[in-house]
């Protein structure tokens, strides 16, 4: 029976132990994770089989996942380089930056260690294993590094992620920072920025806020989600996310500028081009 150690059990990691467990059950699948409740709520609807300390588990699993915030994902790679592990173990990550954690990874694929880094472009405002699904990855893409592709167990792993129609993609650390930046991690910065100035505005009107409608709550849904976890993304792909910040405050500056001017050419045309834009993002799916 092979062994899956599965490391931080929220929304991501407990949704795979979810996929995993429904695709095999010949598998024992272990938890690690801080929170006590989280990993209880697992264990008591039996999608993982223990709870256990990360460095036990790790001596004894086939297939590690490092489900955690990035910054916790870059502290166990270099935990585990110092670990004995299995010799034909299988380590990979569902971080949402890549640069930071391949740098981490080089001690452990210095030793020999079989390491994909990877991230499943899914995820939601809620946080915590309660709100897993064993169809949060149906028709996403799932990235994975391109260094990672002659990984001999990575059909393994692939294997254990049937049946939802997951899109997998190589690409390199650089290319994919830059375009969760421009996807994910820039709108995450603009939806919080919004939140905060419109809370700003209206501090002196309790009701304000109560008033939203569907456009703002819509536009900003992903201000809910977990801090811990976008501070650590924040900080782990601050360059990338402060050029294409400089980008996006240049857009709107000129659109603030045709309002202003009341050029309604310029505005018309600006959203008739980007209405043709998000439009083809639904007919693509």
């Amino acid at each position: 029976m092979a062994t899956v150690l599965i490391s931080g059990l929220g929304l991501i990691g407990s949704s795979i132990a979810r996929v995993m467990r429904g695709n095999d059950s010949d598998i024992e699948l272990i938890g690690s994770d801080p929170d006590d409740d989280t990993s209880q709520f697992l264990l008591d609807h039996h999608i993982i089989d223990k709870r256990m300390n990360f460095a036990a588990a790790a001596q004894i699993a086939d297939l590690i996942v490092l489900a955690g915030p990035v910054s916790v994902i870059i502290s166990q790679l270099k935990q585990l380089a110092n670990i004995k592990l299995k010799p034909d173990v299988l380590v990979t990550d569902v971080g949402s930056t890549k640069a930071a954690v391949e740098r981490a990874a080089e001690p452990l694929l210095a030793k020999g260690v079989n390491f994909v880094g990877g991230h499943p472009m899914a995820g939601s405002d809620k946080s915590g294993s309660q709100f897993g699904s064993q169809h949060l990855f149906d028709h996403a893409v799932y990235f994975l590094l391109t260094k990672s592709q002659t990984n001999r167990k990575l059909i393994w792993f692939q294997t254990l992620m049937a049946g939802t129609d997951i899109h997998w993609q190589a690409i390199d650390a650089k290319q994919h920072d830059q375009l969760v930046s421009e996807l994910s991690h820039v709108p995450h910065v603009i939806a919080v920025t919004l939140v905060n100035t419109i809370a700003d505005s209206l501090a002196g009107n309790p009701a304000g806020l109560r008033a939203a409608a569907g456009g703002f709550k819509d536009t900003t849904r992903i201000a809910a989600s977990d801090p811990t976890m976008w501070t650590a993304i924040m900080l782990s792909n601050a360059d990338q996310i402060s050029r294409e910040l400089v980008q996006f405050q240049k857009h709107l500056a000129a659109f603030q500028q045709a309002i202003q001017s009341h050029d309604e050419k310029t505005i018309r045309e600006t959203l008739e081009t980007l209405r043709r834009i998000r439009k083809s993002l639904d007919e693509g799916k």
